[in-house]
């Protein structure tokens, strides 16, 4: 059996995930960050966190996202976003995580391709010239149609620093609903730039967060796609705390992790 870097999101909900995470023996994505109000005085919230993940040897930190437009021509709405990811980056690097999740901020028909590019770009460069975390930071598609403009970005930061500081988070959800590009499509055009996915499935017009079996996402399909294109990429059941262990179950019964 192909061994995975499999882990589940706590949904704002710690003391419900981490019996799950040692349970089936998986990482854990910490998403209290992604509310921005934790950001404000993170430090009794942090040693908390701490504490309480102190058996979980996978750990990943989602940044805060409400509003953050890094590709925007306003200097003061990137300096909102440059500040809100610097934090994250610090907060992951306390909690001796391994990866980090930032969005894109991408919002469709708002700049011309080339022009969010060059914003982006410049972002990305300045805020990693700054950034504490040391571990990997995917950034995640959201409401992108094409995953062009996200692989020339991360091609050219990295590029730009001669080394590999930008992955791609790949939320299987974001496409099924908002692109009218196929799964395959994605996968193979992103290829092993993906290292980070999020893994749940919905309706196929919003982002529902449904348990992996329940809706119109070929699971078993796309699960296949990242195998080939994408062999190092860690995958984190993203649902509600109600459906990670059914999502768990189904993943354990197709050998994708161990049975407990």
């Amino acid at each position: 059996m192909q061994k995975f870097k499999m882990l589940i999101t706590d949904w704002g909900d710690l003391n419900a995930a981490i019996p799950l995470a040692l349970k089936y023996q998986v990482g854990l994505e910490v998403q209290e960050f992604t509310n921005p109000i934790n950001l404000k005085t993170p430090q009794d919230l942090l040693d908390q966190i701490i504490e309480k993940t102190k058996d979980i040897s996978l750990l990943s930190v989602h940044g805060p996202f409400s509003d953050l437009i890094p590709a925007s021509r306003d200097p003061l709405i990137r300096q909102v976003a440059h500040d809100r990811y610097l934090h994250a980056g610090d907060l992951a690097h306390q909690l001796r995580a391994q990866h980090l999740v930032l969005h894109s901020g991408y919002i469709p028909k708002t700049y011309p391709g080339e022009q969010w590019l060059r914003n982006s770009l410049e972002f990305w460069i300045d805020l990693l010239n700054h950034y504490p975390f040391e571990g990997e930071i995917h950034i995640e598609n959201v409401y992108e149609d094409n995953f062009i403009e996200l692989k020339e970005l991360v091609d050219r930061v990295n590029q730009a620093y001669k080394q590999e500081r930008l992955t791609i988070c790949l939320d299987i959800g974001h496409v099924n609903a908002n692109s009218t590009r196929s799964f395959a499509e994605w996968i193979s055009g992103l290829g092993d730039r993906i290292r980070y996915v999020h893994i749940h499935n919905n309706g196929g017009v919003l982002d529902d967060h449904w348990q992996l079996e329940k809706g119109t996402i070929p699971i078993g399909q796309v699960l296949n796609l990242l195998i080939t294109y994408s062999p190092k990429a860690a995958w984190t059941v993203e649902t509600p705390i109600d459906d990670i262990e059914p999502s768990l179950l189904w993943l354990q019964e197709r050998n994708y992790i161990p049975h407990s």
